[in-house]
């Protein structure tokens, strides 16, 4: 009863206090019981948007806690409302109110990482941005993006592939397949200096950051001081890097927008999830840059557009050196754009417009972006969460990008054949599916087969790339000669696992590459049986997969 008189009493005070708020514009300052300032928002007329709290329609949870635990409102009144907004702005940067949607970047989407604290940095894929030092590029809106960027950079830049640590590792065993075709520069046998690695991998992160012109000066000069010192092949391998990154750029140059400089906004609202999806596109030279991820949670159908204002201006207010000429929102609310567009611009100290788009190129950028969100969240629905279980159970500090697959079928010695499928950024990859025919062994011995398979597969590691983990449907037989050829091969850092069957040959575990075994089926951890599954949808297509090849093969001989 005391508890019912008290909310009343605390409502009767909150409701006095509204009534004493003016119309004019500023900003209120939603305070707790200790003081603390839980909710700073801005207004044009501070009564109207405060009693709005207080009012009967529906509200979402967050919105109805903060309400809750509100106990005193304060405010500040001031000229225009774009002296609220940076008032707002600065509040929040300030006090990180507890209910106050703040920018975050969604981890979920990924990142380009470039190993700088190794002695000889790798560049590869990653969906966890870690505070551990090292340089992450992105969120960019799609991985195949992503990773096309990286092939491409691998391509032109002979950077390390294998996660091999030299410092602990036997250098004896050889240089890999990578240094013997030129797309590694071959640190494995200290074939060249550290301050040329070094000097490679500043490059690329110039070429990340976009800024190709510089890049061309470095290896220009670098050039000329080959040929002086008459290193002429060093010279040739550089011009032959400095004429990929000039068909590069052009190449860039044409398949972009009409836009010199400017950020596109897009979003993306869950009715269902309360959930707002934000990116933004930044043009910069013609060029599409840099993309960026906002996810906010428990957001109200009519809070929308002052969430994304909000939004806005905090990411300008911390991002004052690349605030673009032009800003293009799908946001139709013009006095509430130009505030923002007056707000921005005092920051840069020029012109910047704040516009949304209601026909022609422009708009279908906005679309574009909104297009790349609904796929993003598609692909957050997929089996990509089981990937990454799956990673962290083997205690895997890269992303699985690259699933392989293996199967081997035959018949009594007959039609003895392989097969290998691909799961690629978060889905199966028919391009990439294969068939052996065993030419080396005419006898019921699945590991030499195995063997044989796999050999062949590895020797397109220039074509097909490298998986970063490969499946087999074998026990520790079949995973023990598998390790002998990746060891052949130099590939020891591809990361292997064997299934485990139970008496009724379903699988029910796996087999890591140092021979523990992981049960995935006796238990009642979610997780372990996310993975389970997932591990038998591959195995499932992969043998439906070789099944179909073996047949196939019978049927033309009969």
């Amino acid at each position: 009863m005391n508890k019912k008189i008290d909310e009343e009493n605390r409502l009767t005070k909150l409701k006095n206090i509204v009534s004493s708020i003016p119309l004019n514009p500023g900003i209120y300052l939603m305070k707790n019981i200790d003081g603390q300032i839980i909710y700073v928002g801005k207004a044009k007329s501070l009564r109207k948007r405060v009693r709005q709290y207080f009012n009967k329609t529906p509200k979402t949870i967050r919105i109805q806690k903060m309400v809750s635990q509100i106990e005193n409102i304060e405010y500040i009144v001031t000229d225009n409302e774009l002296e609220a907004l940076v008032l707002e702005c600065n509040y929040i940067k300030e006090n990180m109110p507890k209910y106050n949607v703040m920018l975050k970047d969604d981890k979920s989407y990924p990142y380009i990482k470039i190993t700088i604290k190794d002695k000889y940095p790798r560049i590869y894929i990653t969906r966890r941005k870690l505070d551990d030092k090292n340089l992450y590029f992105g969120p960019y809106t799609d991985v195949g993006a992503a990773r096309n960027a990286v092939e491409i950079i691998k391509e032109i830049f002979p950077v390390k592939r294998c996660k091999t640590n030299f410092e602990k590792a036997n250098k004896s065993k050889g240089p890999c397949l990578y240094y013997h075709i030129g797309r590694c520069l071959g640190p494995c046998i200290n074939e060249l200096s550290l301050n040329e690695y070094r000097d490679m991998i500043n490059q690329i992160v110039l070429f990340l950051n976009g800024n190709t012109i510089q890049i061309r000066n470095i290896i220009e000069n670098k050039i000329k001081e080959c040929i002086d010192k008459l290193e002429f092949e060093k010279a040739s391998k550089l011009k032959e890097r400095l004429d990929a990154i000039n068909r590069l750029s052009l190449k860039q140059q044409a398949d972009n927008i009409n836009e010199i400089n400017s950020d596109i906004w897009g979003y993306v609202y869950k009715m269902e999830e309360k959930r707002l999806y934000i990116q933004i596109f930044k043009i910069r030279n013609y060029k599409m840059l840099k993309h960026s991820n906002i996810k906010i949670d428990d957001v109200d159908l009519q809070d929308i557009e002052a969430d994304i204002l909000s939004i806005m201006s905090q990411y300008y207010s911390l991002n004052k050196s690349d605030i673009p000429k032009k800003v293009f929102v799908k946001i139709n609310n013009e006095d509430e754009l130009q505030i923002l567009s007056d707000y921005i611009s005092n920051l840069k100290n020029h012109k910047v417009e704040v516009k949304m788009p209601k026909i022609g190129d422009k708009l279908k950028l906005i679309e574009m972006v909104e297009k790349n969100i609904k796929i993003n969240i598609d692909e957050e629905n997929n089996e990509v969460s089981s990937v990454i279980l799956l990673q962290e159970l083997l205690g895997l500090n890269y992303d699985l990008n690259i699933i392989e697959a293996y199967d081997i079928s035959n018949l009594r010695n007959e039609y003895i054949v392989g097969a290998m499928i691909r799961f690629e950024s978060g889905k199966l990859n028919k391009s990439m599916y294969r068939k052996f025919k065993i030419k080396s062994n005419d006898t019921q011995n699945d590991p030499l087969c195995m063997a044989e398979v796999l050999k062949r597969r590895l020797t397109h590691s220039e074509d097909w790339g490298v998986p970063d983990l490969i499946l087999l449907d074998g026990g520790k037989t079949q995973l023990s000669a598998a390790k002998k050829v990746l060891k052949e091969m130099n590939l020891e850092d591809i990361d292997i696992i064997g299934m485990v069957k139970n008496d009724k040959h379903r699988t029910r575990g796996i087999i890591d590459k140092n021979g523990n075994e992981i049960n995935l089926a006796n238990t009642q951890d979610k997780n372990n049986r996310r993975i389970l599954n997932f591990l038998t949808f591959l195995q499932d297509e992969v043998h439906r997969f070789v099944i179909t090849y073996h047949r196939s093969l019978r049927d033309k001989i009969k």
